[in-house]
């Protein structure tokens, strides 16, 4: 399966037609508290180690970067990032079971810290575009902003 790639003279950015990033935030984007960047994503089928998706799904693994912008300790949430694909979701991405640099279900970042790892998700196996969403949730309860970073799968 390729993807669809757009350049920017350095690495090749998987982005959708409708998509038109910041040419200073190339598939990242920037909250209040930290900045994510896909690095990567891999579409490595229906398994994925010891695990098998039923007949009609595929995994998807996204290879993220997240640094934490602020002076404290931040606690982030597998649930906190979602994924949508086609005119489905958003739905969270699976519970830790051990994939080598998955995220964990719950983990924090040091003040200024940098981390890489992987998200896992179960998706169509015909799904044509993704999106993957973060909303932030403040804790009275509110959401703020959502971030979104599109992509056509093909």
């Amino acid at each position: 399966m390729e993807i669809l790639q757009q350049s920017f003279d350095r690495t090749n950015k998987l982005l959708t037609q409708d998509y038109c990033p910041n040419p200073a935030m190339v598939n990242e984007f920037q909250t209040l508290f930290f900045t994510c960047k896909l690095l990567d994503i891999e579409l490595p089928g229906k398994e994925l180690g010891a695990f098998i998706v039923e007949e009609n799904a595929q995994f998807l693994v996204l290879h993220l970067e997240i640094t934490n912008i602020t002076n404290e300790i931040l606690t982030m949430y597998k649930d906190d990032f979602m994924i949508s694909f086609d005119q489905e979701g958003p739905f969270a991405a699976e519970d830790y079971f051990g994939y080598a640099q998955q995220f964990t279900d719950e983990y924090a970042l040091k003040p200024q810290e940098k981390i890489r790892g992987k998200l896992v998700f179960i998706i169509s196996f015909d799904a044509k575009k993704i999106m993957l969403s973060y909303t932030e949730c403040f804790d009275d309860e509110s959401e703020g902003k959502t971030y979104k970073l599109k992509y056509k799968l093909q």
